[in-house]
């Protein structure tokens, strides 16, 4: 099951009621926020484990239902083109066959997301083109932080995905 973490005024903006959960597996709890690049709403989905992040467009206000089915999309494209082995891509989607939106709960994760989020609007002007989703995922999650010892999300991320597929194989 992947567990969608969001924002109170993410909350409000998909207009659903957060459930309450007991316990959720950080590999596949992810925190969710929104903000504006290029003149359009994008949402940012932040791994809480990794640290590896996707910045999103294209979901409108009032689409919870279809949360999960967009985020799971644009994740497979992305990791594809991080040439990821089909297996392990397809061995996490399937664990993301059910999803639940609650609230917030980790700080470092959400400060982790609105660091990339400040840093995304300000290169947009001076350095980086940001409308190209794929380089937009690659330099976010080529980015080191503290809360993951310094490593990129993406290896965290690739290194997670392989010891579970090969725990369960």
């Amino acid at each position: 099951m992947i567990i969608f973490k969001v924002t109170q005024l993410t909350l409000k903006d998909i207009k659903v009621k957060p459930e309450t959960i007991e316990y959720s597996d950080a590999f596949f709890s992810w925190h969710v926020n929104f903000f504006t690049l290029y003149g359009r709403k994008h949402y940012v989905f932040m791994n809480d484990l990794s640290r590896l992040s996707l910045t999103v467009n294209g979901i409108r206000t009032n689409q919870a239902s279809k949360l999960a089915g967009i985020f799971k999309m644009n994740l497979a494209d992305y990791l594809a083109v991080e040439k990821l082995p089909d297996h392990l891509v397809n061995y996490y989607l399937e664990k993301c066959n059910e999803s639940t939106i609650t609230k917030t709960d980790s700080r470092s994760v959400i400060s982790t997301m609105n660091e990339i989020m400040l840093v995304m609007k300000t290169l947009e002007v001076e350095e980086h083109d940001f409308r190209d989703k794929d380089e937009r995922h690659m330099w976010g999650n080529r980015s080191i932080y503290k809360p993951i010892d310094y490593n990129k999300p993406i290896e965290v991320f690739v290194k997670e995905l392989q010891t579970r597929f090969e725990m369960e194989s």
